[in-house]
């Protein structure tokens, strides 16, 4: 028996009968013929799973006249058109560049038509296309990670220092094994759990508020600051004595009238506003 050679490729390749009578416009009797001829099983019900990524791309597009492509399936949240395909999630413009290029894109890949959420294949331009480079994926990943590099010296340093691994990771992103490693090869032991006391002047500098018309507002009416050593001093009262040098007698108050003001300059302890009432009378 004679049979179309692109009916039974189609048979090898799974496609059910009025799959391949759609495709290739003929009867589906011959599809079946062909197959009882092959001694194939039918083919699974069910929607079979795209072959190729090309296959599984033009699934979710229309083709319209001008040569562009519209996306016609889900979009995520963030608004990019994706699929997913052998367990992999694709970006429409990412599959649509691999598919006429043959190849990975490199960096962030866009219709270079001018047309917005075009998705033809052959509109896709990505980082090279824009930029003139020749580098593979491949390379251009490496260039990035060097730039994220950060040197030894300065994981070392902040270790040394006393910084916990989250406060390394949170200032330089860099992965926290390598931090181990460091500190291992360094020989200092695990920051013990809980937050690192800071000096009394860097809390001060950084929860003191300044104010355009040059006050220093605290956030909170709870004044009190910890110190490395483990007690406490009211931002007031550290105030004052950074301004005068002795430490204050009776309650600390804002001279200038501005509500929770600790700037050095304007807070007063009782000797002074005694002081003050003496000379230009109480109020």
């Amino acid at each position: 028996m004679t049979f179309r050679q692109n009916v039974a490729d189609m048979l090898h390749a799974g496609h059910s009968d009025r799959a391949i009578a759609r495709e290739l416009h003929v009867d589906w009797t011959t599809a079946a013929t062909t197959r009882t001829a092959l001694g194939l099983p039918k083919a699974r019900p069910g929607k079979k799973p795209a072959a190729t990524l090309q296959d599984a791309f033009h699934a979710h597009v229309q083709k319209g006249r001008d040569g562009h492509m519209q996306w016609t399936s889900r979009v995520q949240k963030n608004g990019v058109a994706a699929f997913r395909w052998q367990g992999r999630q694709w970006t429409a413009y990412r599959a649509a560049f691999e598919i006429h290029h043959g190849h990975a894109p490199v960096g962030k890949t866009l219709p270079a038509c001018g047309k917005p959420k075009c998705v033809a294949p052959a509109h896709m331009q990505d980082q090279n296309g824009r930029t003139g480079s020749t580098r593979t994926a491949a390379e251009a990943r490496a260039a990035v990670a060097a730039k994220r590099t950060v040197p030894r010296a300065v994981i070392a340093d902040m270790l040394t220092a006393g910084h916990s691994i989250s406060e390394i990771l949170r200032t330089h992103k860099v992965s926290p094994d390598r931090v181990r490693a460091v500190r291992d090869d360094l020989g200092i032991p695990p920051h013990p759990p809980g937050a690192k006391p800071e000096p009394i002047e860097q809390t001060f500098r950084r929860r003191a508020i300044p104010t355009a018309d040059g006050h220093l507002v605290w956030p909170t009416t709870d004044y009190h600051i910890k110190t490395v050593e483990g007690g406490s001093l009211s931002a007031t009262r550290y105030a004052f004595q950074q301004r005068h040098g002795r430490p204050p007698v009776g309650k600390v108050l804002p001279g200038c009238g501005t509500a929770r003001c600790v700037h050095p300059d304007h807070v007063e302890d009782r000797p002074m506003r005694d002081r003050y009432a003496a000379i230009f009378g109480g109020a």
